[in-house]
């Protein structure tokens, strides 16, 4: 009786293909389980950790700060850190009170490097009356260097008014 068993002449291109598909069968497993993942196209975001808002201004004939608070620290509270596409834009706000006797200007807003001049509303020079509340809206840019955490100070300055 004739044997039927067949010997295959390539037996390295066997294993080699057997190899292939179980590679193929782990690698689809580790994707469906979240376990390996896939870059994506997009680069990595920008981190703002944290915002320190300092105002340089005078005091009172009281001695206190012109204007209140005069030093505000966005943190979680304020929803931080805020992950952004590299040069993305976010707003800060500040909300004061005027509480000198007499007018001040805010005269402009710096943040630390490398983030650039923020675009102000109210636009600048903004006057505040005695005893008047006032808001400072700050649109900013992300730097556009991606996977990298920042801290941001913005320094507010603040003059007597000229009336």
């Amino acid at each position: 009786m004739a044997s039927f068993r067949r010997t295959s002449r390539h037996p390295l291109l066997t294993v080699a293909i057997i190899a292939a598909a179980i590679v193929v069968v782990v690698l689809v497993s580790l994707i469906a389980f979240g376990v390996l993942v896939l870059p994506s196209n997009s680069p990595a975001a920008v981190t703002i950790q944290s915002v320190h808002l300092k105002v340089i201004e005078g005091n009172t004939s009281q001695g206190d700060p012109w204007l209140e608070p005069n030093v505000v620290n966005y943190t979680s509270a304020e929803g931080y850190p805020h992950s952004l596409a590299p040069g993305a834009t976010w707003t800060v706000v500040w909300q004061f009170i005027n509480f000198d006797d007499v007018s001040h200007n805010i005269t402009f807003v710096s943040p630390s490097a490398p983030f650039a001049k923020p675009a102000v509303v109210p636009s600048l020079p903004y006057g505040v009356r005695a005893g008047d509340e006032g808001t400072l809206t700050m649109t900013l840019t992300a730097p556009s260097t991606p996977g990298v955490t920042y801290a941001l100070t913005l320094t507010v300055s603040v003059d007597l008014s000229p009336n």
